[in-house]
């Protein structure tokens, strides 16, 4: 039985991907870790179409079933994630792939106020900067360190981050938005540096960066005006374009960088 790990499943792209994924590969197990509760509408769809859904709590044990998604709340920061993998370690959990769409754009800070892209150098601050970082690089990186021990050696696996184009340096020809960009650019070069760890002692997993295209969710509603419309796509093409790109990859494809339709993007 397949057992995946889904980070960021509070999200409209989290959701779509995890249902994408339920409706090819019923027989699985998805563990999805989001900072609230397990949304509504994804918990009504799956348990409409069967499938058994868990709300986690620390001290029961986790049951892992064929058809089951394992709903787990975590704060997202260093010492919850290291608690969380500790738990999948002491219940023998192997994780089949891993999944994370964490990431953030635009924010409404309860102490800075509105953090919106910075279109000049005139607007960086430190504190929006260290979070761009944090959430966009960082925690992807701790989540694939956390990951590794759960990881089978000889078997196909993924650990799978949903990145953005605009964090390739080779295509920045419109400037702006600095630390969404290079957030997004160090997310890069922590996946690349860390799939060639890997190659040693994992020879069937494969580590890569996704850009989802804009997705019609939270993160890009800001920004949806000036798109033509059939640049916008919605959550549930978004995720099965994601997953057939996840599915044609192999170990050769290890450290790679790919648009949602498979071709490889520069860095």
């Amino acid at each position: 039985m397949q057992i995946i790990a889904v980070f960021g499943a509070n999200g409209g792209l989290g959701q779509a991907l995890i249902q994408e994924y339920f409706e090819n590969n019923p027989e699985a197990c998805v563990l999805a870790v989001g900072r609230g509760q397990c949304p509504e509408p994804l918990h009504n769809s799956l348990q409409a179409e069967n499938f058994s859904i868990v709300e986690q709590t620390e001290d029961s044990e986790i049951e892992i079933n064929p058809g089951r998604l394992i709903w787990f709340r975590n704060s997202l920061s260093e010492a919850s994630l290291q608690a969380l993998f500790a738990t999948w370690a002491k219940a023998d959990i192997q994780l089949s792939g891993v999944l994370s769409t964490i990431g953030w754009l635009h924010q409404e800070n309860e102490q800075h106020g509105n953090w919106q892209p910075e279109r000049r150098i005139e607007s960086l601050n430190e504190a929006q900067l260290l979070e761009y970082f944090r959430v966009n690089a960082i925690l992807p990186a701790l989540i694939l360190q956390h990951a590794k021990p759960l990881l089978p050696k000889k078997e196909p696996s993924f650990v799978i981050q949903l990145g953005a184009k605009v964090g390739s340096i080779s295509d920045n020809h419109l400037g702006g938005w600095y630390g969404y960009r290079s957030s997004k650019a160090a997310l890069n070069m922590l996946y690349k540096t860390a799939a060639i760890e890997f190659k040693r002692t994992h020879k069937q997993l494969c580590i890569g960066v996704i850009h989802p295209g804009t997705t019609d969710t939270e993160l890009s509603k800001p920004f949806q005006e000036r798109l033509p419309a059939d640049k916008l796509y919605s959550a549930a093409e978004s995720a099965e374009r994601i997953w057939a790109v996840i599915n044609g990859l192999s170990a050769k494809d290890t450290g790679g960088f790919w648009f949602w339709d498979g071709e490889p993007l520069l860095w």
